[in-house]
């Protein structure tokens, strides 16, 4: 019963655990090949196995070319990880072009996505996907598919992060609502339990 006491406390840390690990799914994105959907499920689960044996249940980011030829690991904090902080993450999105890179994380509570992560998202133009598996094993992917329209994107983002600043809505809210609309700017999101596409 310790991770359905720990699924209440959301905005706490929880302790990877092995059953955590395991269960970690495979999530279809469309657009991307079996191989690419396979290796995100494998990189998913030893993002959380060297969070868990190697940094305190805290974040660690895989950077990993959509080629799957390269991949870089960063340790973060409980609230953060900064690719800036390992000359080899740098080096990669230097040398990256457009839509080039995954950038796929954990995150130690049982929130999706941050406002800052859609912010990266949409910033670098090498991020093509962007995914969160939280230290329960579930999934959330964001993917620039072909019809992907930056401005479009920039501007739904702007008037949901409005909202947010002048309180009318709270964070975790903002975030629910640019997923909902996010289609508009040639986005799929896809989650555990769901093929790409589907209406949530």
């Amino acid at each position: 019963m310790v991770d359905l006491e720990q699924a209440k406390k959301h905005d706490r840390k929880i302790m990877i655990t092995d059953i955590a690990i395991e269960k970690v799914p495979y999530v279809e994105v469309s657009g991307l090949s079996q191989e690419q959907c396979e290796t995100i499920q494998q990189e998913h689960r030893e993002i959380l196995r060297i969070a868990q044996s190697e940094n305190e249940s805290n974040e660690v980011l895989t950077i990993m070319s959509k080629n799957l030829l390269a991949r870089v690991r960063v340790k973060g904090s409980e609230f953060e990880v900064l690719p800036a902080s390992d000359p080899r993450a740098v080096s990669l999105l230097n040398r990256s072009g457009r839509q080039e890179l995954m950038y796929l994380h954990n995150h130690p509570s049982t929130k999706i996505f941050s406002l800052a992560d859609i912010m990266t998202f949409i910033q670098y133009g090498e991020i093509c996907l962007m995914s969160v598996v939280t230290n329960q094993g579930t999934v959330h992917i964001l993917y620039k598919n072909q019809s992907y329209n930056y401005t479009v994107t920039c501007q739904l983002l702007d008037v949901i992060y409005r909202r947010y600043q002048v309180n009318e809505l709270t964070h975790d809210v903002a975030v629910k609502e640019f997923l909902k609309m996010c289609s508009k700017g040639g986005i799929t999101y896809a989650q555990s339990g769901y093929t790409a596409g589907h209406k949530r």
